[in-house]
């Protein structure tokens, strides 16, 4: 894939997470979808990864998900990319796009909320 193509396909999803964000009623339901994606991560993921802020909600194989969240390159973006990508040390998983946004949305969050939320 040439770098032209890299780059409006790059272009195609920014624009597309960006009109995601302003709509209201996405806004409406994001803690709806963090609460579906700490579901979701707690069924597939917790096994090797500890995803909330305490450390008995989850295994200790992969980073957690609060590590995650603060790493400086984590967006959404790459959180969707990596996810739809295989990793030698990760199971393949086949998220649907509701399941992969609400994991999404539930990493994010742990990142701009305070200690002690859930």
């Amino acid at each position: 894939m040439t770098s032209s193509i890299r780059s409006v396909r790059t272009a195609i999803l920014a624009g597309l997470l960006i009109a995601r964000a302003c709509d209201p009623a996405s806004a409406a339901s994001a803690e709806d979808r963090r609460v579906r994606g700490w579901t979701v991560a707690a069924q597939l993921c917790s096994q090797c990864h500890v995803i909330g802020r305490e450390p008995q909600e989850g295994g200790f194989v992969g980073p957690s998900f609060v590590g995650i969240a603060h790493m400086p390159s984590t967006t959404g973006l790459v959180l969707n990319v990596f996810l739809q990508s295989h990793h030698q040390r990760m199971p393949s998983l086949r998220l649907d796009r509701d399941e992969t946004d609400a994991v999404i949305d539930d990493i994010l969050g742990l990142k701009a909320s305070e200690p002690g939320s859930r």
